[in-house]
């Protein structure tokens, strides 16, 4: 069987399937890095919902800048409809925001009033705050001319203006997330419980804003009519309860809870996508990875505004005795240590860290010592309080040694070499002996001075 030329062997992708596939690797991270900070806005890393409000307050903007440039679009008069000739002050905002007739066609027919998201986000923080309207504009006109919130709203004006059709990369993927992992971060919130989202919250960051009790009821609720008290259920009473939470940005007005919106949005937008040139198609796909990268950028802003409340107090531990490789480890003291043995093992004396028992009589030929051998005080427990005294050691018994030759044949009168025991294969074993013991008295006394002072 043939196939005429004109028949694709594989069904082109739609405009939503290309925005998820290209944004896959973002939507990815996004996802980890909001559900990594989402225990910092709920009990117990949070004391109240101010550090929720903080998030909202640097969403906000975001959602303002794209959904009222889309309503000015929708109201205007599409560019080439003008009748230049007769235009007056009225279409002064046509002028300023010109779209092609095609392109607001599109932008019209996926229009959904009930996806759009500032009111209830704005309905939220009174919520939460206490605030009124004039205090909420104050404090979205400072924060959002502040780090990467300012640089992404300005972005979205100019390239909006430039290019109207890029609001549906933002329409997709700032709406559409609202089902996917907003059901998480909204059932995650409830959690909370009612008590938490009643308590008022300190002053929120970054302008330190102070917040007040709002008992009022923020959202137009359902009744419930006497005619269907027979018929609510437990499920129904718990659903009202929810809905007096702040959270409704992650609610929609339907009766699917937003899952038929979705279905809706998605059918008109592949109803209406074939009447976009390739070029703005692939505006949109671009325009889809600067918005989540922007995201990206917007989450370590809100970071640094909230780095005090992701500090945690350091737990205290209890102090742990030091272990020889941990001593070992230690710079300053292995070199001391390395040090000493090196001294020794060229000098040819026993264990540098013995010394002789106080009252001992003095060795016959210690005349002939350069130097006096370095007491276990002086070199390994320099930082031993002098009051402290150890007990006496048992006296050493005297040894005989012979006398270094020097290569030239002649004797030498300060080298004296001690006398080496060896193993049965005829190696010398008196370096081993003098490391292996030295280590081992130095874990012991460390240990000992250490139970002392602390």
């Amino acid at each position: 069987m043939t196939y005429p030329d004109n028949v694709s062997s594989q069904t082109p992708k739609s405009l939503a399937g290309d925005m998820v596939s290209i944004t896959r690797p973002l939507h990815t991270k996004i996802n980890k890095l909001i559900t990594s900070r989402l225990p910092l806005a709920i009990p117990p890393k949070a004391p109240d919902s101010g550090p929720y409000a903080c998030g909202l307050l640097h969403i906000l903007p975001v959602y303002m800048t794209f959904e009222k440039l889309w309503l000015d679009i929708i109201d205007a008069i599409p560019a080439d409809a003008l009748d230049h000739s007769n235009s007056n002050a009225e279409n002064g905002k046509v002028h300023r925001l010109e779209v092609s007739e095609r392109v607001h066609t599109i932008l019209k027919e996926i229009y959904l009033p009930q996806l759009f998201r500032s009111d209830r986000l704005r309905a939220d923080i009174k919520s939460m705050t206490g605030w009124s309207d004039d205090v909420l504009d104050c404090q979205i006109k400072a924060i959002r001319g502040t780090g990467q919130l300012s640089v992404f709203t300005s972005h979205i004006k100019q390239v909006v203006h430039a290019k109207p059709h890029v609001l549906i990369a933002y329409s997709y993927n700032l709406f559409m997330a609202l089902f996917a992992g907003g059901r998480f971060i909204r059932a995650t919130l409830e959690k909370a419980g009612h008590e938490f989202w009643s308590v008022v919250p300190e002053p929120i960051k970054p302008t330190m804003q102070p917040c007040k009790s709002y008992s009022a009821t923020t959202y137009p609720l359902e009744p419930i009519n006497d005619s269907r008290l027979e018929q609510v259920t437990e499920d129904d009473i718990h659903s009202h309860d929810k809905s007096l939470l702040p959270l409704q940005f992650w609610r929609f007005d339907s009766e699917n809870d937003g899952e038929d919106l979705k279905q809706e949005y998605k059918a008109k937008l592949l109803q209406w996508e074939s009447e976009l040139t390739a070029e703005e198609r692939e505006d949109i796909l671009q325009e889809s990875l600067i918005i989540l990268e922007s995201i990206d950028l917007l989450v370590g802003q809100l970071d640094a505004v909230c780095s005090d409340v992701q500090e945690e107090k350091p737990a205290t531990q209890m102090r742990v005795r030091p272990s020889l490789a941990g001593l070992l480890g230690n710079n300053q003291f292995g070199a001391r240590l390395r040090d000493s043995l090196l001294i020794a093992r060229e000098r040819g004396i026993g264990n540098p860290f013995r010394r002789q028992s106080l009252g001992a009589p003095e060795n016959e030929n210690r005349g002939e010592y350069d130097d006096t051998p370095a007491t276990s005080t002086d070199t390994a427990c320099s930082d031993v309080p002098k009051s402290m005294r150890f007990a006496k050691l048992l006296p050493i018994p005297p040894r005989k040694h012979r006398i270094a030759t020097a290569k030239d044949g002649s004797s030498s009168h300060n080298l004296y070499v001690k006398p080496q025991r060896r193993d049965a294969s005829g190696t010398m074993i008196g370096p081993a002996l003098v490391g292996v013991f030295g280590l081992f008295f130095l874990y012991v006394l460390y240990n000992r001075v250490g139970g002392v002072t602390g």
